[in-house]
């Protein structure tokens, strides 16, 4: 669900900073913020996804891994998405390309912090914890 609302949110960014114009009657800026904000919607929930508690097979010494994520990186994901999708940001768009940068380094940081919480799943997998 994360991947999937990344990369919608990457592919209605893209019509809906830079397109102008409609294709068979639809405004292309508007199709862009209404694919962003669906990525936005299932980004989020996966985030939320994150916090849940899993409990996976035999580690070392017969105790369980746990993986969960924190609280505060969870609030930060969070935050991070509803900066991306939001008009307001520090740098107006309107200034290329450097009001884009603050919200690529938004998504930038996005994109690590999920790769490292799926490195921090996988081992807890394995019960490497």
């Amino acid at each position: 669900m994360v991947w999937l609302g990344l990369v919608l949110l990457i592919a209605g960014a893209v019509p809906a900073l830079t397109a102008d114009g409609d294709i068979g009657g639809v405004d292309l800026t508007v199709a862009g913020a209404a694919v962003m904000a669906a990525g936005a919607a299932l980004l989020i929930a996966g985030i939320l996804r994150l916090r849940r508690r899993r409990r996976y097979g035999p580690a070392e010494r017969g105790a369980q891994a746990y993986y969960r994520t924190s609280t505060g990186k969870i609030i930060a994901m969070v935050v991070a998405v509803v900066y991306i999708v939001s008009p307001v940001d520090l740098i107006p768009d309107v200034f290329l390309p450097v009001g884009i940068v603050d919200d690529a380094s938004a998504l930038t940081w996005l994109l690590f912090a999920f790769a490292q919480e799926y490195t921090r799943r996988n081992r807890a997998k394995r019960g490497a914890v």
